[in-house]
C-alpha cells in the first residue's frame, strides 16, 4: 500500500471533508479523485489507482464526498450532486497549496456519479489542467416504475421533515440484491442479497442507505448541458463495455458532443463497478499517466 496523510479541508458552505493526500516524491501534477453515488474512498479500485498515480510522479487527494464516510455534512448519506460540484473547486484550492503539487498541474477525475460532477466542475472551474472521467453517469437507466415509486414518496418525505421529522432512508441494495429505486450498479444479485442481509456495508466506513431525497436530485441531475461549456480543458473518458446505468453508446454520445482535445477508451468486458478493479488496472492507470502527462505538456490527442 502506498503512504499516504489523512487531510482535510474545508468547503465554501463550512463543511469539514476528509481523505487521503497520496504525495508524490517531488513536486509536480496532481489529481483530485472522489469516489461515486454514496461510496467511500476505499471502495471500487480508488485506493490502487491513487498509488498508481503516485507511483508515477503525481500526487492524489482522494477523499470522502459531503454526508458519506469520514466527511462532515447532515442529513448523513444525502447525496447531491449539485453541492458536490462547487467541492471539487474547494479541494483544488486546499491542493494547490501543498508543497508537493504545482498550482497550474491539477485535474479532475471521477468514476459514476462522481464522473459526471467532475465533468461539471471542471465546465465552470479552468483552474482544472484536464478531467478523467471513469463510467460517467450523463444520463441515468433504471426502473421507471420502481424510480416513480420513489419520488411520490420523497414529497411525503418532505412534509414529513417540515413537521420535524427525520429524513426517510432507503438502502443502496436492498434484502433481495436491487436498488430500490430500480438502478442497476451491476452486482452480482445474489451476492448483493446476501451482502445486503449481512447489514454490513462495503467498506470500513460504508452505509447501506441513502436518504430518499438523494433520488429527487438525482432526478434532476442532467449534467450534460453543463458540459458544453467544457472547451479548452482535455478530457479522457473511460468506458466500460457492459455498463447498465449509463449505456456505453450514451456515454459515447455525450464524448462526442464535447469540443475540446479528447480521447476515449472502451474496456471490453467489464461494467460500471468493476472497471478499475482486476488484472488490466496497470494498462489503465499508464493510459490515465500518459494522458495527464499530454494533458500538462499540451501535446494533442
Amino acid at each position: 500500500m502506498g503512504a499516504f496523510e489523512d487531510v482535510e479541508f474545508q468547503t465554501i458552505d463550512g463543511l469539514t471533508l476528509r481523505g487521503r493526500v497520496y504525495h508524490a516524491d517531488q513536486r509536480g501534477p496532481a489529481i483530485i479523485m472522489c469516489p461515486g453515488f454514496n461510496c467511500v474512498l476505499e471502495m471500487a479500485g480508488l485506493p490502487a489507482v491513487a498509488e498508481g498515480f503516485q507511483t508515477a510522479g503525481i500526487t492524489v487527494l482522494l477523499y470522502d464526498p459531503r454526508s458519506v464516510g469520514a466527511s462532515d455534512g447532515q442529513p448523513r448519506n444525502d447525496i447531491d450532486p449539485f453541492k458536490q460540484v462547487q467541492d471539487y473547486s474547494d479541494a483544488l484550492t486546499f491542493l494547490k497549496n501543498l508543497s508537493t503539487v504545482e498550482p497550474r498541474q491539477i485535474g479532475f477525475w471521477g468514476t459514476s456519479l462522481s464522473a459526471s460532477i467532475a465533468l461539471s466542475a471542471a465546465a465552470f472551474d479552468k483552474r482544472a489542467k484536464l478531467v478523467i472521467a471513469a463510467s460517467p453517469v450523463a444520463e441515468y437507466h433504471y426502473n421507471n416504475d420502481k424510480m416513480q415509486q420513489v419520488l411520490r414518496t420523497c414529497l411525503k418525505d418532505r412534509e414529513s421533515q417540515i413537521k420535524g421529522n427525520p429524513p426517510f432512508y432507503i438502502p443502496m441494495i436492498d434484502e433481495f440484491g436491487q436498488n430500490p429505486a430500480g438502478l442497476d450498479f451491476g452486482y452480482n444479485p445474489e451476492k448483493a442479497a446476501a451482502w445486503s442481509r449481512s447489514g454490513m456495508g462495503l467498506a470500513s466506513n460504508h452505509v447501506n442507505r441513502t436518504t430518499i431525497q438523494s433520488y429527487h436530485k438525482l432526478a434532476m441531475w442532467v449534467p450534460g448541458a453543463m458540459w458544453k461549456h467544457i472547451d479548452q480543458t482535455p478530457v479522457l473518458f473511460l468506458i466500460p463495455e457492459t455498463d447498465r446505468i449509463c449505456p456505453p453508446e450514451e456515454q459515447l454520445r455525450h464524448f462526442n458532443n464535447l469540443k475540446g482535445p479528447k480521447k476515449s477508451y472502451v474496456r471490453k468486458g467489464k461494467g460500471h463497478m468493476n472497471l478499475l478493479e482486476g488484472e488490466h488496472v496497470d494498462e489503465l492507470i499508464k493510459l490515465q499517466v500518459d494522458f495527464i502527462r499530454d494533458a500538462i505538456e499540451g501535446r494533442a490527442f
